[in-house]
């Protein structure tokens, strides 16, 4: 198994956070068994699969999604399960609070629970984004590649003014302020409650309120896969819920289950890929 994370050129930091990429290869196994539950995260993504595609089972479907070579997520606010092929190539642009909107323009209001296509959200240069990762064998080549396609959008992107705002959100994630009182964050951004909260779901896609719930959940599921043999109400209190019972709130509406069953299903998936899967290579 490859994972690598790597930041982005020192010009588009004020909109991503990171690249992930991840290759698996699946060896003697049904990839129908490689199923990882993806639970909700505050994050929006760009999504490059070059080998074997993704499939997707949202709750309430009967059969998985087959996903296109790219695509773009928006607000998420419901669970998916993630089935992955056999040779299971993954780039990912994970984006800063905002910096979907800003670096790409893309109206992330309109996302919420829902992936669109690449290439019919950004255009034709995705397309091409995509053929070229699906002829290259070198890892760096591909992440530049990626990159490229950034520094170009930033060149063609319109000159807006910016804001106390856009400085903001970028370090709502890294500084814990994403759960601050509306207040707070608003005189911060200097606006009134009301243009922080119009302000912010334009860029965001979520209300403040949402996004910090969010962002809290998430907290305390990644701290608890880290950390596994802290208790439960020990996440709860390091992730800020008043106790476990608020934490067991949350975990059932975003992720429909509950927090260990969750984490089972989670660590399923690793033992699977742990077992079945060798280190890939291009």
């Amino acid at each position: 198994m490859v994972i690598r994370f790597q930041l982005p050129a020192s010009s588009l930091r004020p909109f991503v956070q990171h690249y992930l990429l991840m290759h698996v290869r699946y060896e003697g196994g049904d990839p129908a068994h490689a199923v990882k539950p993806m639970p909700p995260t505050p994050h929006h993504c760009l999504y490059f699969y070059p080998r074997d595609a993704l499939h997707t089972l949202a709750p309430g479907q009967t059969s998985p999604h087959r996903m296109p070579p790219s695509f773009v997520v928006g607000p998420q606010v419901k669970p998916v399960a993630l089935q992955f092929g056999l040779d299971h190539l993954l780039l990912c642009v994970v984006f800063w609070p905002g910096g979907l909107h800003r670096l790409l323009d893309v109206p992330v209001k309109e996302l919420l629970d829902v992936a669109v296509e690449g290439r019919a959200l950004l255009g034709s240069l995705v397309g091409e984004v995509e053929t070229r990762l699906a002829e290259l064998t070198d890892y760096d080549t591909m992440l530049a590649t990626i990159e490229a396609f950034l520094l170009g959008a930033q060149r063609r992107r319109r000159a807006r003014p910016e804001r106390p705002l856009d400085h903001l959100l970028p370090v709502l994630l890294p500084t814990g302020r994403a759960t601050h009182p509306l207040e707070h964050l608003a005189a911060e951004a200097c606006l009134s409650p009301r243009q922080f909260e119009r302000s912010f779901i334009e860029r965001v896609g979520l209300s403040p309120k949402l996004f910090a719930r969010l962002v809290r959940f998430d907290q305390a599921y990644r701290l608890k896969a880290s950390q596994p043999t802290l208790d439960w109400l020990t996440v709860a209190v390091r992730s800020g819920y008043y106790d476990y019972r608020h934490l067991l709130r949350d975990f059932h509406e975003f992720a429909g289950m509950t927090p260990p069953r969750l984490l089972a299903a989670d660590q399923a998936y690793v033992h699977f890929a742990g077992g079945d899967a060798r280190i890939g290579g291009p």
